[in-house]
């Protein structure tokens, strides 16, 4: 892979992370999220595009509340 598409890549999954927290987090909403993941760019390499997004934010979103429910019980 070319160092400029490794790049892209990289900046669209950091982009794209801290996106997807904040709306786990509870600090922005659906709507919101799905909105600004459709603003990254190159955000198609991470494998996310506007027929799977609501996807992505609904599994990310039960796999924080797995997280979280397993730091409580320890």
């Amino acid at each position: 892979m070319s160092k400029v598409k490794q790049w892209a890549w990289d900046s669209a999954e950091k982009e794209s992370d801290e996106i997807i927290l904040d709306f786990c987090q509870g600090n922005i909403s659906f709507d919101v999220a799905k909105e600004k993941l459709s603003n990254v760019a190159n955000i198609d390499l991470c494998g996310i595009d506007e027929y799977n997004v609501d996807e992505v934010l609904d599994t990310e979103l039960e796999i924080y509340k797995k997280k979280q429910a397993a730091v409580w019980q320890i």
